[in-house]
């Protein structure tokens, strides 16, 4: 590891340094490192400096030597603050010590630092640090691009609001609350775009005081992430010192002192209904794909890469789905190999069977290889000690489902304690990533909020409503449950097409606050249960359960960049993130149904 080597003058630990806003007051480079209390650039005047080395004078705020770290400090005066780059022996530095240093103007990380380091001198210890306190969010006309690598304090708690890169470098997003992803509450196009704005303004990213990637030891929660020491989405965080950074677009705040996290978001119970008498659920498996069926295949085209990932992730679907208690699943992204002995859903069909010790759970069929032409398709699983299938499973692969959103399964039950009759849909619409290279593409993202393919997706949604219009299950009713991944927020055009045909939206009614993904720190629902308006009467309540989308992508099933204790560590056989969708439950009292 490479350190500062440090050279101290034992006559200017007494001195009290005289810092210059003046360009012009060191015009000779041999003079440049002069000693403690000597003439030195004022650090407001940096930006001027790009290029030319210097000698400042300042007071060591932030100690982040190493290359396990920043490799450097920062160090602040009155004038303003900058980072010192690591780049000979340190021995004693530390926070509070007065330093002479001669270096390189450059810019760093939305500020400037002294780089290419020649001299480094202690001229005091135990000096005053100043540390500003700040209200977060900040007023309208305040930045913290204000506060750049200065030592600020964070009053208020915040909120976790992501942990996508955490694993990777460490990482969470935070903000003054949790936000909403801008199309689930608001429409798409202007509205869209300032609740976007007013987001970015709450939000900064909370690092761990590295730019080391895949550390063995992730930093949060302390002493250090744990399948059963998780930090959630929705848990607080208080006790912020540190240092703003600007990386890309994105405001990174550095800790000087260990944060402190609150589990205000703990891990909930399945959801349970006072009513009802079916149960169905939509829930997308996260590529369940189990190779050949007979052990090999691997790595698949989707999914786990080796047999050991996959029975890491088939344990975890298979008790997701026995705790959700369904009668009847829709599944989103499976394999789509069809239904014979070593296809996916015969596979987990098994290991449903084989893990209660009774066969009561079966699957949806056809005499078919696969279900259109994608990798993926949906999937029917269904109890048959509680429903039984009174049609053929039906689908179709015209118009939007050529190609993009998945062929609509299509399933007619019987419910055995009522006798009634109710069609459960199952839907995947083409996602909004692999976007059109060609922006005038009617399919490129137009800004409004909605991402790419939007109209290709409410194509589908249309399509989808004229299809059951055609009553491809030949049934003599409208006990419709349309449900699955739509790729769409629930303010954007194809659930809102889908509404216009009445097929309502029951979260609207029965949990409006739910949400099925968190993405880039926002949290909406792409996943949907619509009902026909006509049997809306019979619905008794809709709930999400938060197992996954709040839970880190580390806990997930790859092994990928893992070390073999992380692989241990963040892993257990309970749901949580199972999946990176949550799923959703609704339940029907089908003694209401016509």
């Amino acid at each position: 590891m490479t350190k500062f080597r440090i050279f101290i003058s034992f006559s200017a630990l007494l001195l009290i340094s005289a810092c210059s806003d003046d360009p012009s007051a060191i015009s000779d480079a041999s003079e440049i490192n002069g000693q403690c209390g000597e003439a030195s650039i004022g650090l407001a005047n940096l930006g001027s400096r790009v290029g030319q080395t210097i000698a400042i004078e300042a007071t060591v705020h932030g100690e982040f030597l190493g290359e396990d770290k920043l490799s450097g400090l920062f160090v602040q005066s009155d004038s303003g603050a900058a980072f010192v780059r690591e780049n000979h022996d340190v021995t004693e530095v530390q926070v509070g010590d007065r330093v002479r240093v001669t270096g390189t103007v450059a810019s760093y990380q939305g500020h400037y630092k002294l780089t290419d380091v020649r001299h480094f001198t202690v001229c005091a210890n135990n000096q005053p640090v100043t540390t500003t306190a700040i209200d977060f969010p900040l007023s309208a006309d305040a930045s913290l691009s204000d506060v750049l690598f200065q030592r600020v304090r964070i009053e208020p708690p915040l909120t976790v609001i992501g942990h996508y890169q955490l694993a990777r470098f460490g990482t969470l997003d935070v903000a003054s609350e949790r936000l909403w992803v801008p199309t689930q509450v608001v429409s798409p196009g202007a509205e869209a775009a300032q609740l976007a704005a007013l987001n970015n303004a709450r939000r900064f990213v909370l690092d761990d005081g590295s730019q080391q990637e895949y550390p063995e030891t992730v930093r949060y929660p302390a002493p250090g992430l744990h399948i059963e020491r998780p930090v959630r989405t929705g848990d607080t965080v208080s006790n912020l010192e540190g240092v703003f950074v600007i990386e890309g677009r994105n405001f990174h705040f550095h800790p000087v002192a260990e944060p402190h996290f609150e589990a205000t978001n703990p891990r909930p119970e399945v959801p349970s209904f006072d009513e009802g008498d079916l149960r169905v659920v939509a829930f997308n498996v996260l590529n369940y794909f189990n190779g050949d069926g007979q052990g090999g295949g691997f790595p698949t085209p989707r999914g786990a890469e080796t047999p050991a990932e996959f029975e890491r992730q088939r344990v975890r679907i298979i008790n997701t789905i026995i705790a959700l208690d369904g009668d009847i699943y829709a599944l989103m992204e499976m394999e789509n190999d069809g239904f014979d002995s070593t296809s996916a859903i015969q596979d987990l069909t098994r290991g449903l069977n084989q893990a209660i010790g009774s066969d009561v759970y079966a699957f949806s069929s056809a005499d078919a290889p696969r279900v259109g032409g994608d990798a993926i398709t949906q999937a029917l699983i269904y109890r048959r000690d509680r429903v039984e299938p009174i049609s053929a499973l039906r689908w179709t692969t015209e118009g939007a489902f050529n190609w993009g959103s998945r062929p609509p399964l299509a399933q007619n039950f019987r419910v055995l304690a009522s006798n009634k009759e109710v069609a459960v849909v199952a839907n995947h619409f083409k996602s909004k990533g692999s976007c059109p290279r060609a922006s005038d593409d009617i399919n490129a993202n137009q800004g409004d909020g909605q991402g790419c393919w939007n109209p290709l997706r409410t194509q589908a949604a249309e399509e989808l409503v004229r299809w059951l219009e055609s009553n491809p299950l030949s049934i003599n009713h409208q006990n419709y449950v349309v449900l699955g991944d739509f790729n769409a927020y629930a303010q954007e055009d194809p659930i809102q097409k889908l509404a216009d045909f009445g097929y309502l939206n029951l979260a609207e009614t029965f949990e409006p606050e739910g949400y099925s993904y968190v993405f880039r720190g926002e949290k909406g629902s792409l996943d949907h249960i619509l009902a026909h308006e006509s049997i809306k009467d019979a619905v008794r309540g809709l709930r999400h359960w938060h197992v996954n989308a709040d839970e880190p992508v580390a806990f997930e099933y790859p092994f990928g960049q893992k070390t073999p204790e992380q692989r241990q560590a963040w892993y257990s056989q309970a749901p949580y993130r199972a999946s990176d969708h949550d799923p959703i439950i609704v339940v029907l009292e089908t003694e209401r149904l016509h």
